[in-house]
């Protein structure tokens, strides 16, 4: 499962018997340690944790913050600072314990370049569990460039509220944008509407990522905004995203993009049932490159469910070496 391969290096290792704070004042910690990182600072979040705030000092794993918007805060840009997000016992099949209910529900924005946010220890093999925090809303806005997100399963808002998307990496048609972005290791479930929404975002990559019956669409560009381009995304798995929807990859206008190494399952494409473009569509874009991915259709056969039916390829991309379940597409998708 995606969080299984989260990586968590430290920026620095406290050693407060040697770098203590002032005894009593909140805050009153120093950021001094073992540092393995020339400026970065570590910042932990866990709303679980008796008599954690969001004011906290945040950079002492025993005085942590509640929320990953009062994380951001405390970063600044390029420095390297990560976000150490705790886990929670939010996911629907778990042990359902009394001491970690507390989930991470939040409408983050991010405007600190150069920031890492990971889930650690995740409370089941997906990630940590991460809510919008309003009806139809989004988990994380990304407005900064150089910004790493893993180990986070994204669901639904709260009871009640329902609906909600994962990631959008936005420009706001001025000075902010999403460019660098990397999402991996992350699980979307089948109560996300859209996964990842790219708006005029550049040189990205979302890999190793599982999107699971996503209700819109797995990673999504809006026509009507500015195309994404330069974007690779590799060794993820769709599974019946966006069916009778956007689809599994909608990236509409998109440019110079690679993906490779997917698996698109869609049922309404086994069923030999109508699937436009609910796989893979870049109409519209241009030069992008797609190879070795595995879909389940049918080689193009003039038949609903057919590679053509589910993909859609622009005239100048180049399709080369991805399986069907009759065999091996040497065309493009039309």
């Amino acid at each position: 499962m995606p969080s299984s391969n989260v990586q968590n290096p430290f920026a620095l290792t406290r050693l407060n018997s040697l770098f203590p704070g002032q005894m009593g004042v909140d805050g009153g910690w120093t950021e001094t340690g073992l540092r393995t990182h020339v400026t970065g600072v570590d910042i932990y979040v866990d709303p679980n944790y008796p008599g954690a705030t969001a004011t906290a000092d945040g950079t002492d794993p025993t005085n942590p913050l509640t929320t990953i918007t009062a994380a951001l805060a405390k970063c600044e840009n390029f420095r390297g600072d990560t976000i150490h997000v705790m886990a929670n016992d939010g996911w629907q099949y778990g042990p359902n314990s009394t001491d970690y209910t507390t989930v991470i529900n939040e409408d983050v924005v991010v405007t600190k370049h150069g920031v890492r946010i990971v889930g650690v220890a995740p409370s089941s093999p997906l990630g940590v569990i991460w809510r919008p925090a309003t009806a139809g809303g989004v988990a994380c806005t990304v407005q900064a460039l150089d910004v790493l997100i893993e180990g986070f399963c994204f669901v639904e808002s709260s009871a009640g509220v329902g609906g909600g998307n994962g990631i959008l990496a936005a420009w706001n048609g001025t000075t902010t944008w999403g460019d660098s972005m990397v999402v991996r290791h992350c699980y979307f479930s089948d109560s996300i509407d859209t996964a990842i929404e790219l708006n005029y975002a550049w040189n990205c990559e979302i890999h190793d990522n599982v999107f699971q019956e996503c209700d819109t669409c797995g990673i999504y560009c809006d026509p009507a905004n500015s195309a994404a381009s330069y974007i690779i995304i590799r060794d993820n798995v769709f599974h019946d995203v966006g069916e009778s929807a956007t689809g599994a990859v909608n990236m509409d206008e998109a440019d110079h993009c690679t993906i490779y190494h997917n698996s698109i399952f869609n049922s309404n494409a086994v069923a030999a049932a109508v699937a436009t473009d609910e796989g893979v569509n870049l109409a519209n874009g241009g030069n992008n490159m797609v190879y070795e991915n595995s879909f389940s259709c049918l080689l193009p056969a003039g038949a609903n469910g057919d590679i053509d039916d589910l993909c859609t390829a622009s005239a100048t991309d180049a399709w080369v070496g991805n399986n069907c379940m009759n065999g091996l597409l040497v065309t493009n998708p039309t």
